[in-house]
C-alpha cells in the first residue's frame, strides 16, 4: 500500500471515531451501548477492520469500554487518568514549577472562595480529618503528599464547581510533584500544617474573601519552599 493509501485509511477511521465521539457527547445511544462492528461497517460504508481501529481510538480517549461477547458501552472519562499525560506535557514542554504554582495558584483560590460559600460539614470532617493526619510526624512522604492532596481536592469539591474539580484532578500527578519538593526544606511541614488550618479556618467562617487570601497565601509559601529546594540542590556538591 502506498503512503498516499495509508494516510487516507488513517484519516478514514479517525475521522469516524470522531464523528462516533460527537455521537456520543450528544447522548445518540441512550441505552449506553455502541451498535455492533457490522452495524458500524454498514452505516459508514467502510470494512469492519476500519471499525475496530476507531472503536481503539475511542478506547485510548477513555469513551467505550468494550466487554467481549458483549459489545462497545459508552464510559465517562475520569480526570483523574488524565494526571500522568498532563505531567508528561509538563515535563516534555519544560513548565517552569513557578508556572505550576501560578497555575495552582489561580484554580484553588477560586476553589477556596466557592468554597466558603457552600462547603457543608461532612466536607468540613474530611479536611479535618486531612489535616489531623498531616500531623502526624511518622508519615512517609508518600503519605503525606497523599493526605495534602486530598484536603486540596475536598475543598474543589466543596466549591460544587465540577470543572474545577476535574482540573485538578487531572493535575493531580504535577501537584503532588511540587508537594514532595515544598515539604523537603526545613520547617516546610510545620508551616503547611498551620497554612492548611489558616484555610480551614476561613472556610468555617464562610468568608470567600479571607478563604481565597489564606489559600494564595498557602500556596505562594509552598512556591518559595519548592524553588528553594532547588536553589539548595543546585549548590550541593554531588556526591562521589
Amino acid at each position: 500500500m502506498d503512503s498516499e493509501n495509508a494516510c487516507k485509511k488513517i484519516n478514514l477511521y479517525e475521522q469516524i471515531a470522531d464523528e462516533l465521539e460527537a455521537e456520543i457527547i450528544a447522548q445518540h445511544y441512550e441505552d449506553g451501548r455502541l451498535p455492533s462492528e457490522f452495524q458500524l461497517a454498514e452505516q459508514f460504508n467502510v470494512s469492519r477492520t476500519i471499525i475496530r481501529e476507531a472503536m481503539k481510538l475511542l478506547r485510548e480517549r477513555d469513551l467505550i469500554d468494550s466487554k467481549v461477547g458483549s459489545g462497545a458501552y459508552i464510559t465517562k472519562p475520569e480526570a483523574q487518568y488524565l494526571s500522568s499525560a498532563v505531567a508528561r506535557i509538563v515535563r516534555t514542554n519544560y513548565i517552569s514549577y513557578a508556572e505550576i504554582y501560578d497555575v495552582r495558584s489561580i484554580l484553588e483560590r477560586e476553589a477556596a472562595q466557592k468554597a466558603a460559600l457552600y462547603v457543608q460539614e461532612p466536607e468540613f470532617a474530611q479536611m479535618e480529618s486531612c489535616l489531623a493526619k498531616l500531623k502526624d510526624y511518622s508519615l512517609t512522604p508518600e503519605e503525606r503528599r497523599e493526605y495534602d492532596f486530598a484536603f486540596h481536592l475536598a475543598i474543589a469539591k466543596a466549591s460544587r464547581n465540577n470543572l474545577l474539580v476535574m482540573l485538578i484532578e487531572a493535575m493531580s500527578t504535577t501537584i503532588k510533584d511540587v508537594i514532595d519538593f515544598s515539604s523537603l526544606v526545613e520547617g516546610s511541614i510545620d508551616d503547611g500544617i498551620q497554612r492548611h488550618g489558616l484555610i480551614l479556618r476561613a472556610l468555617r467562617e464562610h468568608d470567600p474573601v479571607l478563604a481565597g487570601h489564606m489559600m494564595y497565601d498557602h500556596i505562594y509559601h509552598s512556591k518559595q519552599k519548592c524553588l528553594q529546594y532547588f536553589e539548595l540542590k543546585s549548590t550541593q556538591p554531588e556526591k562521589l
